[in-house]
């Protein structure tokens, strides 16, 4: 008869176990609809016709720079955050593999052994006597709860979409770290035109002051004229050590994303902005949703999310268990697995009342999922408007590049008419010394404003999301 019912049980679960669904709980209403395009365009026609060519590598390979490129992938390798994310995303494997570890029986085993013995002494004329005894125990055990209504199998799901979004973690701390990196070069590239172009200007200051002084002694020039150029020639010199500075915090901050403990391992010689007139293809804001790392991790949660509403359902449902023992013992060791008794059972488990709590837990894990669902549409919200303020920062930033060009034409113009008026004596040195200010001001401002330029289209990548072999066209 116990047996009968063993079987009966046994085909049971199995049954259950081969109805059941294993799909996650449904996505929560996401309330949210892309646009269908961006707003702002960088380029009237985007048709693949019109692109120049397909760059194969990382998406930093467009700036054609194999200094950049050394520094990155040391970068890759020794960064500190980089490794705590792998090891983050070993801990998430090894939750798998404790996960698919529940699928199968447990069987554990214990052996001991002890002795006793007795000293026992009846008179006190008479000696001691001893009566002892060995015994040795062991067991085995094993047990096995069936994933009839598939608890097991979302718990498992749900430990996988963990990874998943773990390692998409990775994949976008990684594209942060390559575009910090790149936009810092950038910078440091931006400090050394300045400062060449400093010095440039100190060497010119320092002989118009010779020339004004030689000028002054022979009564062509005035004591303020030369005054006024000096003046010029040591507001150029302060500006020196305010570039070092820079330069100096900027290799530093290069030093820290590399994973060095010096500025002075680095070995950076560019002092030449690379060409910023390279774009990639925009797309759609759609395309977000695959080439966005954040936005695959984000999702993956929203899924584990939902694999764990499964888990609590489940967990409602009766459990069917399978145990089998056996047990040996004798008093002589080569003697114990002669004497053995084995038992094999079993059973259905279910609660009947907890108060409440399993109903909690699945109000609770529901929460947790419509949280995810509103994380999820505001990284893929914050995403669209990444792309769309690059565009835009893009477009304005190339018209503020032009304009300045622009200017410092006219600064030059202005310039050359203020000297010949100065040595025609039509005007004073004061205003050829403004327009030489202008024109100096403007050159190094124009460094700067050119190395945003192309930190914009850094930027755009990022927003992008985008690695691998990237399509361009020129601006």
């Amino acid at each position: 008869m116990m047996r009968f019912i063993f079987f009966v049980m046994l085909a049971g679960a199995v049954l259950f176990s081969s109805c059941k669904t294993m799909e996650p709980e449904p996505d929560v209403s996401l309330l949210l609809t892309l646009p269908e395009k961006f707003s702002t365009n960088t380029k009237k026609d985007d048709s693949p016709s019109n692109s120049v060519g397909k760059v194969s590598g990382q998406w930093w390979s467009f700036l054609g720079s194999d200094e950049l490129n050394n520094l990155i992938d040391h970068a890759l390798t020794h960064n500190f955050d980089l490794k705590a994310l792998n090891a983050r995303l070993a801990q998430a494997q090894a939750n798998i593999s404790k996960a698919d570890a529940a699928f199968f029986p447990s069987l554990n085993f214990s052996f001991g052994g002890q002795k006793k013995g007795t000293q026992v002494k009846k008179e006190s004329s008479s000696s001691s006597q001893y009566d002892g005894s060995h015994s040795w125990d062991s067991s085995l055990t094993g047990s096995y709860t069936l994933d009839a209504w598939g608890e097991t199998k979302s718990a498992e799901q749900a430990t996988v979409s963990t990874y998943k979004a773990v390692s998409q973690d990775l994949n976008t701390a990684t594209l942060e770290l390559t575009a910090k990196i790149t936009q810092i070069w950038v910078d440091v590239i931006a400090v050394r035109n300045k400062k060449q172009i400093l010095d440039q200007q100190i060497k010119t200051n320092n002989t118009l002051l010779k020339l004004l002084k030689l000028r002054f002694v022979n009564g062509r020039a005035t004591a303020l004229e030369v005054s006024q150029q000096h003046e010029a020639l040591v507001e150029a010199n302060s500006q020196v050590p305010l570039l070092e500075k820079q330069e100096q915090i900027l290799l530093n901050a290069l030093a820290l994303l590399s994973g060095s403990t010096s500025a002075g391992t680095l070995s950076l010689e560019t002092t030449q902005l690379p060409d910023a007139a390279l774009l990639p293809k925009i797309g759609i804001p759609s395309d977000l949703l695959e080439n966005r790392s954040d936005i695959q991790a984000a999702r993956m949660r929203l899924t584990s999310a939902q694999w764990e509403i499964k888990v609590a359902k489940a967990d409602l449902l009766p459990s069917f268990n399978l145990t089998a023992q056996a047990l040996f013992s004798s008093g002589k060791l080569d003697l114990l697995f002669h004497n053995w008794v084995a038992s094999l059972a079993a059973s259905v488990a279910g609660p009947l009342f907890d108060g409440g709590v399993r109903r909690a837990e699945i109000d609770r894990v529901k929460a947790v999922a419509q949280e995810q669902v509103n994380l999820y549409a505001a990284v893929v919200v914050k995403a669209v408007f990444e792309v769309e303020d690059s565009l835009i920062s893009i477009q304005k930033q190339d018209e503020y590049v032009w304009l300045l060009e622009q200017e410092l034409a006219v600064t030059k113009v202005t310039l050359r008419d203020a000297r010949v008026q100065y040595q025609n004596g039509q005007s004073s040195y004061l205003n050829y010394l403004i327009a030489r200010a202008g024109l100096q001001r403007l050159e190094r401002q124009l460094a700067g404003e050119r190395a945003i330029r192309i930190q914009e289209r850094i930027s755009l990548y990022k927003a992008l999301g985008w690695d691998g072999s990237l399509l361009f066209w020129k601006k």
